[in-house]
């Protein structure tokens, strides 16, 4: 005769992680809702990831890693913002779900998110003050500069936007590079994000009362006297290209010319992806050469510690001048401070205005632009980060 077992029925507390011990069983239950809140609203409104991305500024890839319940690298932040994004795009075809999970106790609105934006998405865009609601937008130096020199058709496109967006208190100034740089040297630690170091104390109302001139030139000036000793010339970024091709050489087996093409490709995810890369190569080539910063010994000790990464400043500074200045050789072939040509020159000062947004925008993980190169090279720095564009997909 076979004896029955007793089996206890156990009522489940509507969190699977929590019923199976899971010690972050709240952060994975509402990354999940979400993500089910984010699919949900895709197939409601038959949006392919592509055109997701095109209406809501989030990547692609974001989407298709939600779809795949792939959410390791999500924050709930991110997860509300992207849902929040989706439905606003699409309503009202799609009506938002009469009740939403309980995130977390005593959960609030999320702030809008600070991101860098340049002058050419600010040209693009039809109304920026549409955009308080879901992004805080940060203008660095370089945008004023730009703004300032080009043409009066141009410039007044802009000084309108601004304008209108001034009404409603939400013009921010971006610290440029330089003071970043300035504030991590003497700190000898990370200086944070730009959102975090807003230049403070701006006459704005002067400088939409057309005095434009007189706010571009005192940021100008405030550039060209921060006391930061990195050397941002161009020999300082030709000599690192050129310590970068060293290391680099021979990586690639095969005919010359795709030994050199695959070459590039490797220096470029090494930049991206390897820490330890872009750490040893700060500490041993930038901090040793002709154009190493001050405290270079400290900030080498710091680097090879283990405490110098992606959250620096230096360290995206590095990154994306690497970057520009691999795309130089790649298509001029070695240079010199002394050979460059006019277009080589005009080229060189052209990056420099764009190294200034896209470090901001990875340091900030956000970023709106038009220009192609720029969300390249923040694509690949930070695949985790917002891209917003006017352009179509």
């Amino acid at each position: 005769m076979t004896q029955e077992t007793e089996f206890e029925l156990v009522e489940g507390t509507g969190n699977i992680f929590r019923d199976l011990g899971d010690p972050d069983a709240v952060l994975k239950h509402a990354k999940a809702a979400l993500a089910a809140d984010v699919i949900a609203a895709l197939d409601a409104s038959r949006l392919t990831v592509r055109k997701a991305a095109a209406t809501t500024g989030f990547a692609a890839a974001d989407f298709s890693r939600v779809r795949n319940a792939n959410l390791g690298r999500f924050t709930v932040d991110r997860l509300v913002r992207m849902a929040a994004a989706l439905r606003h795009a699409v309503r009202p075809a799609i009506t938002e779900r009469a009740h939403l999970p309980t995130l977390v106790e005593d959960w609030t609105p999320v702030a809008p998110r600070p991101i860098i934006v340049d002058k050419s998405y600010a040209q693009g865009i039809r109304s920026l003050p549409d955009l308080r609601d879901q992004w805080q937008l940060l203008f660095p130096d370089a945008f004023f500069f730009e703004v300032a020199s080009t043409d009066a058709r141009a410039r007044e496109l802009c000084l309108s936007k601004l304008r209108e967006l001034h009404r409603y208190g939400a013009v921010r100034v971006a610290p440029n590079i330089g003071e970043m740089l300035r504030k991590e040297i003497n700190r000898l630690g990370r200086a944070g994000p730009p959102s975090e170091n807003l230049v403070l104390g701006l006459d704005l109302d002067a400088f939409f009362g057309m005095r434009f001139d007189d706010l571009s030139a005192a940021r100008r000036n405030a550039l060209a006297t921060t006391a930061t000793d990195f050397d941002r010339d161009v020999d300082g970024l030709i000599e690192r290209v050129n310590m970068l091709q060293e290391v680099v050489r021979g990586i690639a087996q095969g005919p010359a010319d795709q030994r050199r093409k695959a070459a590039f490709r490797a220096a470029k995810e090494m930049i991206a992806e390897d820490q330890d890369f872009v750490t040893g190569f700060f500490a041993d080539f930038v901090c040793s050469g002709d154009h190493a910063p001050p405290g270079a010994s400290l900030l080498a000790d710091i680097a090879r510690s283990g405490a110098f990464g992606p959250e620096w400043t230096i360290y995206r500074w590095v990154q994306v001048q690497l970057l520009y200045g691999l795309d130089l050789v790649e298509r001029y072939g070695p240079l010199t401070a002394d050979a460059l040509t006019a277009k080589q020159h005009e080229r060189l000062q052209h990056d420099a205005t764009d190294i200034e947004y896209v470090v901001l925008g990875v340091l900030q993980g956000a970023l709106a632009t038009n220009d192609r190169r720029m969300r390249d090279v923040f694509t690949r720095l930070r695949p985790d980060g917002a891209l917003l564009t006017t352009l179509a997909a």
